[in-house]
């Protein structure tokens, strides 16, 4: 399992055009190291910093752990790519999507109803 989550994990960083480096910097990790630990399955990721990538990366937690590449592609909401992306940058981009994903969620339950 750990290596479907670092493969998924790196998939989605690199089709939002995302380095190692500006990945690090958001989640206040020490080095670009750690996540290529993280993407190689080196190192299990905490929860904590994959709930913070799904926000980033606009998916749910559960997509992390999709044994179907493909379907990990498609299920990209917002997919972007920019250059020189600072920190402040992917962290208004991460709440952005928290706040889509959360309303996609209300929208599934108004459904039900």
């Amino acid at each position: 399992m750990k290596e479907i989550i670092a493969r998924n994990f790196k998939l989605l960083r690199n089709k939002l055009g995302i380095t190692q480096i500006e990945m690090a910097e958001y989640l206040d990790l020490s080095s670009r190291e750690v996540i290529s630990y993280y993407e190689n399955g080196d190192r299990d990721i905490p929860l904590d910093i994959l709930e913070k990538c799904c926000n980033l990366f606009g998916v749910e937690l559960i997509e992390l752990f999709e044994e179907n590449e493909a379907k990990v592609k498609t299920n990209i909401h917002f997919a972007f790519r920019a250059d020189d992306l600072e920190k402040e940058d992917l962290k208004s981009i991460a709440d952005f999507k928290e706040i889509m994903k959360n309303y996609g969620r209300m929208k599934q339950l108004m459904n039900r109803g």
